[in-house]
């Protein structure tokens, strides 16, 4: 797990690595994103390149993108005991829903932490392009909840869904398609150690100019 500071704040956080933000001393924020891949080339969790209505946990991918030479390192999105939630994410890019009106929803995280809401596929049984948000809790009123112990983070899908671009002929093999997920939380900072203090060394007797 690492940290970033003000000033270094470059780019994505990384959910891989566990990587975390300062923004306010004492509080350290995480942007957990997962994934529930939709490949039609690979029916580890899909039938005949359909994932079937149930539950589905979301993998943090691995940076490394190959997927011929050895196993990919993907790994559970779990959100660790003590964290506090206060937003939640969901889209559904190149994935095609049964009928209008299909969902996905994350299932709740330690008791009343904020969800999403619905991601509900519309007309044209595709999921909107910009997904669904929760309302963003507040971080100093109470209305963002404790997670308790370690929670695998999980997606309710309550149709048959399938890899399909809009447009798209068919299944595109070569396009992202996969519901994310994002989880944004904070934990709070280890108390202060050796490195954030100047404490003077000690000097032995005859070793002064």
């Amino acid at each position: 797990m690492s940290v970033i500071f003000p000033g270094n704040y470059v780019a994505h956080l990384n959910a891989y690595r566990d990587q975390g933000c300062v923004a306010i001393p004492g509080v350290e924020f995480y942007r957990a994103v997962g994934c529930v891949v939709l490949n039609p080339d690979n029916d580890d969790i899909t039938v005949g390149g359909v994932l079937e209505a149930g539950d589905y946990t979301p993998q943090i991918l691995s940076p490394d993108l190959r997927q011929d030479d050895k196993p990919r390192k993907d790994k559970p999105m779990v959100v660790p005991a003590g964290a506090v939630v206060y937003r939640t994410a969901i889209n559904a890019p190149g994935v095609k829903a049964a009928a209008a009106g299909d969902t996905i929803v994350i299932k709740t995280l330690g008791g009343n932490a904020p969800t999403s809401g619905t991601l509900t596929a519309e007309a044209d049984e595709f999921f909107p392009i910009d997904g669904v948000s929760s309302a963003l809790n507040s971080i100093v009123d109470g209305t963002a909840i404790n997670v308790g112990v370690d929670t695998p983070v999980e997606v309710t899908t309550s149709a048959d869904f399938t890899a399909q671009l809009n447009p798209s002929a068919g299944a595109c093999r070569k396009s992202p398609s996969a519901i994310i997920v994002e989880v944004c939380y904070y934990l709070p900072a280890p108390a202060p150690d050796a490195d954030d203090c100047h404490i003077p060394y000690g000097i032995e007797a005859g070793q002064g100019y």
